[in-house]
């Protein structure tokens, strides 16, 4: 039984969700704000956090950017009233897993969730697998990668930390130099053929890769997609 955990401060909202996930199975804790959420995290892992953005002790996206540095490994879906994209887009590239708008239906509700829990899964099956020794670390131009901790040192021997997603596609074209990637593909890989999101993902996802790394870490493939850059020493 996998376990969500609902942070969701409206009473009717936590008996509609918490009614649909448990008769489909799900196992579910529900709190009202986000300290109460830090304290069930001490206690037991999550499959899924279903993350409201507004909260009496806070904001959503605020705890969601905590979760990511603290490297929590629970999948995180955000849901809020706001409808504008700009919210989404943030959401994102803070390392959410998905996004859902209220209001919503309860099989649009499950789908997101059961997606993410599959996303999650393949991740986690690949990192079984891992990398020998000899591509643990890869180096672009002055700035070093490891893979092993989805981290990167630059020029100044500062560490410079990803959102999974973030480096599951720098990972991407490390692996694979040659190829150009379609927004399609990486959306299929990185996020699974049943992510709800667009193509603007990627985009978002390549602007923060190249903030971190440098614009030519990652290169537009006019008409195409993307590809990974040519190092200059």
């Amino acid at each position: 039984m996998k376990n969500v955990l609902l942070v969701e401060d409206e009473e009717d909202m936590i008996e509609i969700i918490s009614y649909i996930l448990k008769t489909n199975a799900f196992d579910v804790t529900a709190v009202q704000d986000l300290s109460h959420m830090w304290n069930e995290l001490s206690k037991k892992t999550f499959d899924v956090i279903l993350l409201d953005v507004g909260l009496p002790d806070g904001s959503g996206m605020d705890a969601l950017k905590v979760l990511k540095e603290k490297n929590v490994k629970s999948a995180v879906i955000m849901v809020t009233a706001r409808r504008t994209d700009m919210d989404k887009i943030l959401g994102l590239e803070l390392g959410a897993d998905d996004y859902i708008t209220k209001p919503f239906n309860s099989y649009e509700l499950l789908a997101r969730i059961k997606a993410v829990i599959r996303r999650t899964k393949a991740s986690n099956e690949e990192e079984k697998i891992g990398l020998d020794d000899s591509q643990n670390v890869f180096r672009f131009g002055k700035k070093v990668i490891k893979m092993d901790s989805y981290t990167a040192i630059d020029e100044n021997g500062n560490e410079i930390d990803f959102a999974g997603k973030e480096f599951d596609l720098l990972k991407l074209f490390i692996t694979h130099p040659s190829k150009v990637f379609t927004r399609e593909e990486i959306l299929d890989r990185i996020w699974g053929k049943d992510f709800f999101g667009e193509f603007r993902t990627v985009d978002v996802h390549v602007s923060k890769i190249r903030k971190k790394l440098g614009d030519k870490i990652i290169k537009t493939v006019r008409g195409v997609g993307y590809k990974l850059g040519e190092s200059d020493g």
